[in-house]
Protein backbone atom coordinates (compact mmCIF):
# COMPACT_ATOMS: atom_id res chain seq x y z
CA UNK A 1 0.00 0.00 0.00
CA UNK A 2 1.43 3.39 -0.91
CA UNK A 3 1.22 6.57 1.11
CA UNK A 4 -1.52 8.91 -0.06
CA UNK A 5 -0.70 12.56 -0.53
CA UNK A 6 -3.27 14.88 1.00
CA UNK A 7 -3.30 18.35 -0.44
CA UNK A 8 -4.01 21.29 1.85
CA UNK A 9 -7.25 23.15 1.09
CA UNK A 10 -6.88 26.69 -0.20
CA UNK A 11 -8.89 28.70 2.33
CA UNK A 12 -8.31 32.42 2.02
CA UNK A 13 -10.76 33.66 4.69
CA UNK A 14 -9.55 31.47 7.56
CA UNK A 15 -8.26 33.14 10.72
CA UNK A 16 -6.47 31.64 13.69
CA UNK A 17 -8.68 31.59 16.80
CA UNK A 18 -7.60 31.84 20.39
CA UNK A 19 -8.72 29.11 22.83
CA UNK A 20 -11.26 31.55 24.28
CA UNK A 21 -12.75 32.21 20.82
CA UNK A 22 -12.86 28.48 19.98
CA UNK A 23 -14.57 27.75 23.30
CA UNK A 24 -17.29 30.28 22.45
CA UNK A 25 -18.22 28.44 19.21
CA UNK A 26 -21.27 26.20 19.43
CA UNK A 27 -22.49 24.22 16.42
CA UNK A 28 -25.44 22.58 18.12
CA UNK A 29 -27.82 23.31 20.97
CA UNK A 30 -27.49 19.72 22.19
CA UNK A 31 -25.59 19.17 25.42
CA UNK A 32 -24.54 15.94 27.05
CA UNK A 33 -26.17 15.71 30.43
CA UNK A 34 -23.87 13.88 32.82
CA UNK A 35 -25.80 12.14 35.54
CA UNK A 36 -24.30 9.83 38.19
CA UNK A 37 -25.85 6.83 36.40
CA UNK A 38 -24.38 7.83 33.06
CA UNK A 39 -20.96 8.38 34.61
CA UNK A 40 -21.13 4.97 36.27
CA UNK A 41 -21.97 3.15 33.02
CA UNK A 42 -19.27 5.11 31.22
CA UNK A 43 -16.64 4.09 33.78
CA UNK A 44 -17.73 0.44 33.65
CA UNK A 45 -17.40 0.36 29.87
CA UNK A 46 -13.68 1.10 29.98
Amino acid sequence: MSIKKITRPDIKDAVRLSPREMNALHFSQKHTILTPDRLKTSAEGK
